[in-house]
């Protein structure tokens, strides 16, 4: 028999699997692990994690507290709740995530480091992309600040506005929301995975 690969998920609530009003079983995680069948997932996404935080939710906590010396590979999946529930600035935000990825490759050199851009959000029922959340900054720069550190870090990333456009967008959020917000569905999930593990397989 094969021995599996570890694979690690780090983020937030829709790393988690919630969809707005519960956790639901049926969640990225859940459909990777058949998709992924060569993969044991470990997920440990936390609802309302954030990369700036500094409580068991967030990414620093995370990474503190799981050896990735276990794991060969690992995704980050952090950012939407920076910006739209924290007070810190872009440049916080970048040195905090460049900590942790530094922290990570450190513990191990070999791990597949992969980063995954937030999902869109629709907060008062419109595309957020050009919007200003808490700390005045733009969903958009939020997005350019996150890829900058992980091109910086040589990081392949999946950006859904570029890969999967139509998943979630202006015309079908209200349906493929849970929350008619930001945070999936069952069958959205499902479709998540899928391009989540297409993701992994292409950069093994």
């Amino acid at each position: 028999m094969t021995k599996k690969e570890n694979l690690i998920l780090l983020g937030d609530s829709i790393t988690n699997g919630f969809d707005g009003k519960k956790d639901l079983k049926h969640n990225v995680s859940y459909y990777l692990a058949k998709l992924l069948p060569n993969f044991e997932i470990t997920n440990a996404g936390v609802n309302a994690g954030s990369i700036s935080g500094n409580t068991e939710r967030d990414l620093t906590y995370q990474v503190n507290t799981h050896n990735f010396k276990d794991y060969q590979v690992a995704t980050i999946a952090y950012g939407t709740n920076d910006f739209a529930h924290c007070y810190e600035t872009l440049e916080i935000i970048s040195r905090i995530l460049q900590k942790n990825i530094t922290k990570i490759k450190e513990e191990n050199p070999s791990i597949l480091l992969l980063g995954i851009l937030p999902t869109n959000r629709f907060d008062g029922g419109i595309d957020n992309l050009n919007v200003g959340g808490l700390s005045h900054y733009t969903f958009a720069e939020l997005l350019e600040t996150l890829i900058k550190v992980y091109q910086k870090n040589n990081l392949p990333i999946l950006n859904w506005r570029k890969t999967a456009p139509h998943l979630i967008d202006s015309n079908n959020y209200r349906t493929t929301l849970g929350d008619q917000r930001l945070h999936p569905n069952a069958a959205t999930y499902e479709k998540m995975a899928q391009v989540i593990a297409d993701f992994i397989i292409a950069n093994l």
